[in-house]
């Protein structure tokens, strides 16, 4: 596979990724704002994360080459990867709300081959602007001026290794977890309570019995949206 070189004039290009620490072993007696972003916002990439940035990856190549110069919102791209892969069971449950994960494993990709940092084209829908965590390391102004002066249709790059590269990252932190975290039955409840107002709008009717394997899941550590793409795919 040949990648192509290339050289960022923009010192804001420049990504370094960030370890974050996970919480094990502890028992969460109640519902707490700052710990559950904490725990579920910053902690190691899921394999929703993970084939989610594929399939925005790919997306964006195809929007830089065919619209250059402009911005998607986060709810376009959720669409277009719908339109796209219509088969794949993550993009099915995919909404724009967490995309964040996804775009800093594909930030992370793009990164690692000297590539313009595609997410800076992902933009909120009431501000025309990037996320507020992209905005406090990176210029996206200067970041799309880059991605408009790239070459797009002679790249010639996979995911696939990058893929495989993360995954092993990941069955590697399932061997060495000594056992999840217990998470109390009323914290879960709230946890996927507060998930759920938040995506009510793009989720689909759920069962009873669906509800309950969600909060079970969440019981035993599973991040809620995980255990909603889980339980309903």
């Amino acid at each position: 596979m040949t990648f192509l070189s290339y050289s960022s004039h923009s010192t804001q290009a420049m990504w370094t990724a960030q370890a974050f620490e996970t919480t094990e072993n502890v028992a969460v007696e109640s519902y707490d704002e700052t710990l559950f972003i904490k725990v579920y916002t910053m902690r190691n990439r899921t394999l929703a994360d993970i084939a989610l940035a594929k399939v925005y990856f790919e997306i964006l190549v195809d929007f830089a080459k065919s619209h250059p110069g402009q911005t998607i919102q986060y709810g376009e791209l959720v669409a277009k990867a719908k339109m796209a892969y219509p088969d794949s069971a993550y993009v099915a449950v995919a909404i724009a709300t967490n995309m964040g994960r996804r775009l800093d494993a594909l930030r992370e990709f793009t990164s690692q081959h000297q590539v313009p940092d595609l997410s800076a084209l992902v933009v909120n829908k009431a501000t025309g602007d990037n996320g507020e965590g992209f905005r406090k390391s990176f210029d996206g102004e200067a970041v799309r001026q880059e991605i408009a002066e790239f070459d797009w249709a002679q790249l010639q790059l996979t995911f696939d290794q990058f893929i495989e590269g993360e995954m092993h990252a990941y069955q590697q932190r399932v061997l060495k977890a000594r056992r999840p975290k217990k998470i109390k039955e009323a914290a879960a409840r709230e946890m996927w309570w507060t998930y759920f107002k938040a995506n009510q709008a793009q989720m689909p009717s759920l069962t009873q019995v669906e509800k309950e394997s969600i909060i079970q899941m969440v019981m035993q550590g599973t991040d809620p949206g995980d255990a909603f793409a889980e339980v309903t795919t």
